[in-house]
């Protein structure tokens, strides 16, 4: 892709582009000090200058967020007051971004509660499995790339299982190992703890990392897993804890 997402530290002026409109903005990769995070995937803002015509764009399209957050900080008691404000799941909208061939434009998919409730009808025909493992198509032949609003979904969920995995240094969380370490190539998947086929989270908290073989052993037995024990409870009695938690105990 000409230009790529920026580097560690970099900021470059940009296009984003929603639904085939493009809006002047700043892409910044964040410059923290990898030192002290060893491990941690790099971080993507867009900024824009306030009232600027993304502004508006944005207001418009995550609306049930944007109502959702202006209500509370209207509440009387809130009101000259700075606190943070979490997005209850029925109200969470999210903004997945993508290069293209063009240098400088990237795509906004904008994932929001009329897309989720769509997507969750398309969903409820496919097994968890096949969502899990779902890969969208691309069209290698086309600038700016146009997705089905599964396709937003997924990408959004696999960016996020990718942050996991590398924060996991591709291991399984259930066994701790590190599969295909000695064929030089790594192996794990994302799992959704509550099926996303029928919850719609897909939030980290929601998310385990797991080897192949243990990742179809829970599809086929299906165990229920206890939060606070950090364990899955199979059928048959057989109860295993997570050996790694980065993530888990505060999401």
């Amino acid at each position: 892709m000409p230009g790529g997402m920026p580097q560690h530290g970099e900021t470059r002026n940009v296009k984003v582009v929603i639904d085939g409109v493009g809006y002047d903005a700043q892409l910044k990769n964040q410059g923290f000090d990898r030192s002290k995070y060893d491990g941690h995937a790099d971080m993507i803002q867009i900024r824009y200058s306030e009232g600027s015509a993304l502004v508006k764009r944005l207001c418009e399209v995550f609306c049930s967020t944007w109502n959702y957050v202006e209500s509370i900080k209207n509440l009387p008691e809130n009101i000259n007051r700075k606190f943070t404000i979490r997005i209850p799941e029925e109200h969470q909208e999210f903004l997945a971004l993508s290069t293209t061939d063009l240098p400088n434009v990237y795509v906004a998919d904008c994932i929001t509660t009329a897309v989720k409730a769509e997507v969750k009808t398309e969903v409820s025909t496919m097994s968890e499995l096949d969502f899990e493992t779902f890969e969208p198509r691309e069209d290698k032949s086309a600038g700016i790339k146009q997705v089905t609003r599964l396709q937003k979904v997924r990408q959004l969920d696999r960016s996020i299982g990718d942050y996991l995995k590398l924060l996991y240094d591709y291991r399984c969380q259930m066994t701790g190992e590190k599969v295909g370490d000695e064929y030089n190539t790594l192996v794990v998947e994302a799992h959704h703890i509550i099926p996303f086929t029928e919850s719609m989270n897909n939030d980290t908290s929601n998310i385990i990392i797991l080897s192949p073989s243990y990742h179809r052993i829970i599809h086929k037995a299906k165990p229920v897993f206890d939060r606070t024990n950090l364990s899955f409870r199979f059928p048959n009695g057989l109860v295993e804890k997570v050996k790694i938690d980065k993530h888990l105990t505060n999401g």
